[in-house]
């Protein structure tokens, strides 16, 4: 891979008390280079001159969380070098492993005691962690590995803070070339999104590789409000609006009201509320409207269930109207902005979002996509003590009126006797007589016209709700096309493998969803797969914990199968208690792939029989329950 004219070069590193090593990939060419300081070689030279004497510019480097820790290592023996050319190999690795240890041992966040070399400029590094995930959400490359599919996630079994014999360091590097070619497969999987931060640097002179979507969003509304206000970005990095306690009357447009007795009491009863701004869930509410559980509060809104399915009769239609971009539209239309920011930050906010609707119209996907991140971003940092866009009391009046909206339309349904499927965050899904298409559409242009918001509208042909946040939902025409993109899924019925998002058996939602589309039996589309994939699971335990398989200790970030013929696997905890991680079967470790047809593999299909007409029958049951 080539970016900027440079060779990417993925590495990692691992540094015992007496060892330190180092593997380089060149993605152009496959080669490996290896750096290693033991007592078998010091090639302290080698790699310097690897990563800063030799490097003309012609390489990028590449790593996993090697922002907070490899490059501090690399930085730290170009810093020392001409110290470090004289010293012994053991001094050389003591030294190593003191930075080491004080890196891993350090607060989140604090970098004093190595801030020199964490913010050295001795070479250019990209890091895939703090590409696709925050400074508050941090995901281990072992899980990344797992959640690809990736070959081989076995952890190395040595001791990092024991000395390691020179036997045992071939063992240890084809452990860290199993890192490196895993990162170099991460990689190769995010080209996108790399393709995207490079128009944003091209763009928007942004270097922004290194960074999530919610950063580069803030970094850019940063640069373009300090161009807009000639203040300078340190200074406005330390503005702030903060409101402590909100009354919650004094959020609330005037214009809020409903016909129903219910929707009254609750718009009475929040208006009486003060929230603390610091507590996300200080305020919440749970009512009953025409037999649907809703809660509402700070948190947001959502209709509560339990798994139902709906499928209109020939005269019905299933519903959704949602807002297009409602946080943005509440900062572009009522100027909910950050209070000390002033009208340039709506400015430049509004700016944005021009461009990027003529981005959208016009084709430009990476335009369109770098600035709806950018829109998307401000409302979280509205609400984060430590970002210069804090300001609670205009993200609350985003938040508690988006609910009360979406009650507003809610209310007027249910005048026009709509069925209400569910409520969330920025939608509403119903069922109505297609009779009456034409009064719910003028129920949604009424609130469209009362909020200057806007509606969008699609239909479902059938929609399965396991909870609010479990579903799956067929779109309008699949009965037609039996497109598999017209089938909407959300959280266990996922079948497709998020990275970082963990690992559950795909087998399982795809027979369920199959079953509800084609009536297949749930035995025979299970028995017939002969993916291993879609049967894999895993499991991570904290560092306090020993696993076991069977009586076999084994590491704490596994990959099985649940089989007929293997040993649980249990966990036992500082106490010594054990509990059993998989209690309905024995299960196969498969932390390393192989080759073994899935007819040797001994799955226990019953296991994921069970689990998915566990799932069905629940369905059923409540469908039952309701006639």
């Amino acid at each position: 891979m080539i970016i900027r004219n440079s060779v990417v070069i993925v590495y990692d590193i691992e540094i015992f008390p007496n060892v330190f090593h180092c593997t380089c990939k060149d993605t152009e060419t496959n080669k490996l280079y290896f750096f290693e300081i033991s007592n078998r070689k010091n090639q302290l030279t080698e790699l310097v001159d690897f990563f800063f004497f030799k490097n003309t510019g012609d390489k990028m480097f590449c790593g996993y969380n090697n922002k907070h820790y490899d490059d501090v290592i690399i930085n730290y023996l170009i810093d020392f070098y001409y110290k470090m050319d004289s010293l012994s190999y053991l001094k050389i690795c003591n030294s190593l492993f003191n930075l080491s240890s004080t890196i891993v041992t350090s607060e989140e966040g604090d970098t004093s005691k190595f801030k020199r070399w964490k913010y050295a400029k001795y070479f250019y590094s990209m890091d895939l962690l703090t590409m696709l995930f925050s400074s508050k959400l941090r995901v281990g490359l072992k899980e990344m590995q797992v959640t690809m599919h990736y070959k081989n996630v076995e952890e190395y079994s040595g001791d990092f803070n024991q000395f390691l014999p020179d036997s045992e360091i071939d063992n240890m590097i084809e452990y860290n070339i199993n890192d490196v070619e895993s990162t170099t497969e991460l990689l190769n999987r995010l080209k996108d999104d790399v393709q995207l931060r490079l128009f944003i640097e091209k763009e928007y002179g942004i270097d922004a590789l290194s960074m999530d979507s919610v950063k580069f969003g803030e970094t850019l509304l940063l640069k373009k409000y300090c161009e807009k206000t000639r203040l300078s970005e340190q200074y406005v990095k330390t503005l702030r609006s903060p409101m402590d306690y909100i009354p919650l009357k004094d959020v609330i447009l005037p214009f809020i009201s409903y016909k129903n007795p219910k929707l009254q009491d609750v718009l009475k009863d929040m208006k009486s509320q003060v929230v603390y701004s610091k507590e996300r869930k200080g305020y919440e509410k749970k009512f009953v409207l025409s037999n649907v559980r809703y809660s509402i509060g700070v948190g947001g809104i959502h209709s509560l269930h339990t798994p139902r399915i709906f499928v209109p009769s020939d005269n019905e239609y299933i519903g959704h109207s949602d807002v297009a971009s409602m946080y943005p539209s509440f900062i572009i239309k009522y100027k909910w902005i950050p209070r000390h920011l002033g009208k340039e930050f709506w400015q430049v906010y509004s700016q944005i979002y021009k461009e990027r609707i003529e981005a959208k119209h016009s084709g430009q996907k990476l335009k369109n996509l770098a600035l709806k991140l950018t829109l998307n971003s401000v409302t979280g940092k509205m609400q984060q003590e430590t970002s210069w866009m804090y300001d609670p009391f205009s993200v609350f009046k985003i938040r508690i009126n988006g609910q009360l909206i979406l009650l507003m339309l809610v209310d007027r349904l249910l005048e026009l006797n709509c069925k209400i499927v569910q409520v969330n965050t920025d939608g509403v899904m119903y069922i109505a007589q297609k009779a009456q298409r034409e009064a719910v559409q003028e129920a949604v242009s009424e609130v469209e016209q009362l909020t200057q918001l806007t509606f969008e509208s699609d239909d479902y042909e059938a929609f399965y709700q396991y909870a609010i946040n479990d579903y799956f939902g067929v779109e309008k025409g699949y009965s037609q096309s039996h497109d598999p993109k017209l089938i909407e899924k959300k959280g266990m019925f996922i079948t497709d493998p998020r990275l970082g998002k963990g690992l559950a058996p795909a087998i399982i939602p795809k027979a369920v969803i199959n079953y509800f589309l084609t009536k297949q039996p749930i035995s025979e589309y299970i028995k017939n797969s002969k993916n291993i994939e879609d049967f894999l699971m895993y499991q991570r335990v904290d560092k306090k914990f020993k696993v076991l398989h069977g009586d076999v200790p084994i590491q704490r970030i596994n990959r099985f199968y649940a089989s007929t013929n293997d040993y649980s696997l249990f966990k036992v905890d500082p106490t010594g208690k054990v509990a059993n991680m998989l209690t309905k079967s024995g299960v196969t470790i498969l932390n390393k792939m192989n080759d073994i047809p899935i007819e040797g593999r001994h799955l226990n299909y019953q296991y994921y029989i069970s689990e998915a007409n566990k799932i069905i029958s629940e369905f059923v049951y409540q469908q039952l329950e309701l006639f």
